[in-house]
């Protein structure tokens, strides 16, 4: 396995808008993930107040 680019044959914008995509995809998954975090806790909250 080769560990270097070809400037010649790389393209940059290919690689920006793949990266651009992956990075879009990981932010969704951290919104979901604290959404779901703060419904947890909201239900959690709900369950102590009835309790008392």
């Amino acid at each position: 396995m080769e560990n270097w680019i070809d400037v010649k044959t790389f393209d940059i914008e290919k690689f920006a808008r793949s990266l651009e995509k992956d990075c879009q995809e990981g932010v969704k998954w951290e919104r979901r993930k604290l959404e779901w975090i703060l419904e947890e806790k909201k239900a959690q909250a709900e369950g102590k107040s009835e309790a008392a």
